[in-house]
């Protein structure tokens, strides 16, 4: 928090505490309707905030990581924990060391606490980025009650990554390269997609030291970026000794890439209704409108002269990454959830102009649908969201 506090001056602590504010309770709609419907269909709480991804970070917390990779009878890798890196893990550890919570709990107080964060750092990268307050509410309150939301209210790494990004990005935009490269590589300790942050930092740092700008604060920017995500490999890899461990392991969870032929091929399943598909399922319809609308909405981003340039980089980035990855289709929506602040830019800016009757219906509504939405992923629909 104290790094938080230098990029934010005390005039402006108002303003972002409203926009925590506005988080917050768009949040406790969403969770709220989520563990009413997950009790209504007969589940307990423990079970809902132990399903798919949760668990594993979960059970990391509680148990550490297994020392060895499992395989398939046709000798391919099995599903391993050891695909989950390791920063969230330990916070859910240390948490319940220091206050007795259950580790479940303890993980919903980290989300909780992170995604706080993070709806503060989305309010002040909108701002700097040109966006009037009522456009950074706006962004704020829309990324809160997005159809994904639910992955910031349970124990699952976005909330922390989200709450690293928007902040690192913040300092990015105000050139301040040290707390830059800090937050870097504790984000590159959460989830391996932070190499599109890093590329972006990367990208940044060797602009301004090929114009010489800011001294030396860039270099160590460059340096310090990285190395998260290289301990975050070598730390796993050692679990199972041998450098590679990570990348053997996630070959399980099918995130090689391979420049997006699994996604076309999955888009065209959907699209021409094929017999293994299910049509009703309302997942395709996200995954298609995340994919489609995301491209669309990079290109009017680089159209758009106001918005710094390195959000673009950041966005289109992670455009690359999600379609150039098969994995899990379903997940694609919550991969892009930390960098869609950036997006949502778009639709933040009318938006704020609108009535604020009509504003608090449509954030409140959406709060609705997104806890309603989460209870499907969470707790009826098959495969992991």
């Amino acid at each position: 928090m104290r790094v938080v506090s230098r990029l934010v001056s005390t005039p402006a602590r108002r303003e972002t505490a409203g926009a925590v504010a506005i988080h917050l309770a768009l949040a406790v709609i969403g969770f709220t309707l989520l563990l009413l419907i997950n009790r209504h269909v007969g589940h307990g709480v423990e079970w809902l905030l132990y399903r798919w991804d949760s668990g594993n970070y979960l059970r990391v917390a509680e148990r550490g990581y297994p020392s060895f990779i499992p395989y398939r009878p046709d000798g391919t890798p099995d599903y391993s924990r050891l695909a989950f890196f390791p920063l969230v893990p330990a916070l859910i550890r240390g948490l319940h060391l220091l206050t007795g919570l259950s580790y479940a709990y303890a993980g919903v107080a980290i989300s909780w606490c992170a995604a706080a964060v993070a709806a503060a750092g989305v309010y002040r990268l909108m701002r700097a980025a040109g966006a009037s307050p009522g456009a950074g509410y706006a962004c704020v309150a829309l990324w809160s009650c997005s159809p994904y939301a639910f992955a910031l209210w349970v124990p699952y790494s976005e909330a922390v990554f989200s709450a690293l990004l928007v902040w690192a990005m913040v300092a990015l935009l105000a050139r301040r390269w040290l707390t830059v490269g800090l937050l870097c590589l504790l984000a590159g300790a959460v989830r391996p997609t932070a190499v599109v942050l890093i590329a972006t930092v990367m990208l940044a740092a060797g602009w301004a030291l090929v114009h010489r700008r800011d001294g030396w604060r860039p270099g160590a920017a460059l340096a310090l970026a990285p190395l998260g995500l290289l301990a975050g490999w070598l730390f796993l890899g050692s679990r199972v000794g041998r450098w590679d461990g990570w990348f053997e392991a996630e070959r399980a969870w099918g995130q090689s890439f391979d420049f997006g032929t699994g996604t076309v091929r999955f888009i065209g399943d959907v699209l021409t209704y094929r017999e293994r598909w299910n049509a009703a399922d309302v997942r395709h319809a996200a995954v298609l409108a995340v994919v489609l609308l995301t491209a669309v909405g990079v290109l009017a981003l680089a159209l758009d002269r106001t918005v710094p340039r390195l959000l673009v980089v950041l966005v289109a980035g992670a455009w690359l990454l999600m379609t150039g990855t098969p994995g899990s289709h379903y997940s694609k929506p919550r991969f892009m959830l930390p960098f869609l602040p950036v997006l949502l830019l778009l639709v933040a800016r009318p938006l704020a102009r609108a009535p604020l009757v009509v504003q608090i219906c449509l954030y409140g509504g959406g709060a609705v649908v997104s806890g309603w939405y989460a209870a499907g992923l969470l707790a009826l629909f098959e495969g992991s969201p």
